[in-house]
């Protein structure tokens, strides 16, 4: 907390400092060549439309809906100029998109834009994780030959360490939602563009292994809301940095350990792209998230919510089972009923699917030997939404068709729509079996 208004401006200052980078290396060149001058005109448009739209959030603070979709629009000179993934190798896998690279793509960019914007709670945070980030994807991107992605990396990491000189704790002015939003946006492109194999082939595992940090925070604020019944956008003081700081860290410890957190994903990107080793990188990430939670830095809260949504979720199944031996315990009585006493059975056991209608047919050589047609008693009559039918198996001499409608949508679910398959399966192979057959006579009669 601090004792005196603080600016939100910083992230003006960050984007401008950028841009000064981003210039100067275009007049040095560099060696990189005209790659830089498409990549960093992108990189200008995209970051200073999110950086107008921050401050707007800064001044009047927009609603969830209407930022999200203001962030969407800013990522749309990035689309446009063609910057979009078709297709992204993992672990030696190749997967396709297609047209879907573009959603794709934009839904890659809205979350980086998220990421550290929900990291940005605490002074100098975002500032260092940029910094990590943006150094570690600039030696990937050197390492794999894409120096003009280094320098616009380099241009980010240079204007957010001059900038953390004055937003480290105690911070004498804010990113604000236009810093964090800035960041997020170069960071997605620059994690797109530095492990590029070919013009539309992204090898994935760099990128998400350097955003480990922001990814998990965002993670754990999806399971946290979802399972408490909180809105996605609701403010809360669970995120990583705040678990530290209740821990009774200091600031600068708490960046410390951050810091060492990114410092070890990026690390194992760096090293697993010079190796070619994509599980060290899986490995080294999964260590620190399993760590973390184990010792309970943080993780541990949301483990605890998802173990109990299990238990509860099992426990749910469990109860529904033990409704379908209580529905399938009178099927054992079938052998001793006549075709009419099974029909009525059938009829009470269907209740709780609170049917409309319910036909039978059973059938022998093409000819029908019994059918039956029951109509549930309400008024008015409901119209149907849903419908079963099922046929006797191949082994009864009868063919048996069974088909029940009902009118109410949320009485079908997966699991009920099992159960009452199952249910008319086993009438159905019954009626097949006990209908009388037609006597030889009949059937000459018949023929």
């Amino acid at each position: 907390l601090h004792d005196r208004p603080v600016p939100l401006l910083g992230g003006v200052g960050v984007y401008l400092a950028m841009l000064v980078g981003l210039v100067v290396a275009r007049g040095g060149r560099f060696g990189v060549g005209p790659s830089l001058d498409e990549l960093a005109w992108v990189v200008a448009a995209a970051a200073g439309v999110v950086c107008v739209f921050g401050c707007i959030d800064d001044a009047f603070r927009l609603g969830p809906r209407v930022k999200l979709l203001l962030q969407t629009l800013s990522v749309l000179p990035v689309v446009l100029a063609g910057y979009s993934v078709e297709q992204i190798i993992v672990l030696g896998w190749t997967i396709e998109f297609g047209w879907l690279g573009i959603p794709v793509t934009v839904l890659w960019l809205v979350g980086c834009i998220n990421a550290l914007n929900l990291l940005d709670g605490m002074d100098g945070l975002a500032s260092l994780v940029g910094i990590f980030t943006a150094a570690t994807m600039g030696v990937i991107a050197t390492y794999l030959g894409n120096s003009y992605v280094a320098v616009v990396a380099v241009a980010l990491a240079a204007a957010l360490a001059g900038f953390f000189v004055h937003n480290r704790p105690p911070a004498s002015i804010f990113l604000g939602d236009s810093g964090s939003m800035v960041i997020g946006m170069v960071v997605g492109i620059l994690g797109i563009q530095s492990t590029l194999k070919t013009s539309a082939t992204l090898s994935i595992t760099a990128p998400l292994v350097v955003m480990t940090l922001p990814a998990f925070d965002t993670v754990l604020a999806v399971i946290r809301r979802r399972l408490t019944g909180r809105p996605f956008d609701a403010a809360d003081r669970q995120h990583i940095h705040h678990r530290l700081l209740d821990r009774g860290m200091p600031p600068w410890w708490v960046l410390a350990v951050l810091g060492a957190f990114c410092l070890a994903t990026g690390v194992a990107a760096t090293v697993a792209t010079i190796l070619r080793l994509e599980i060290l990188a899986w490995c080294t990430a999964g260590v620190v998230i399993v760590a973390a939670v184990r010792f309970r830095l943080f993780g541990h809260y949301e483990l605890i919510l998802l173990v109990d949504a299990a238990a509860r979720l099992l426990a749910s199944l469990a109860a529904r089972l033990s409704a379908q031996d209580a529905v399938f315990g009178p099927g054992r009585r079938l052998q001793r009923l006549a075709p009419a006493e099974a029909w009525v059975l059938l009829i009470e056991q269907l209740r709780p699917w609170n049917p409309c209608q319910l036909q039978l047919q059973v059938a022998e050589a093409d000819e029908i030997r019994w059918q039956k047609v029951w109509v549930s008693p309400r008024v008015p009559a409901p119209r149907p939404t849903w419908w079963v039918g099922v046929t006797s198996g191949p082994a009864a001499p009868s063919v048996c068709q069974l088909r029940v409608e009902g009118a109410d949508p949320w009485a079908l679910d997966p699991l009920s729509a099992f159960r009452l398959v199952r249910l008319l399966q086993l009438f159905a192979d019954h009626f097949a079996t006990q209908v009388p057959a037609a006597r030889p006579e009949t059937q000459r009669r018949a023929a």
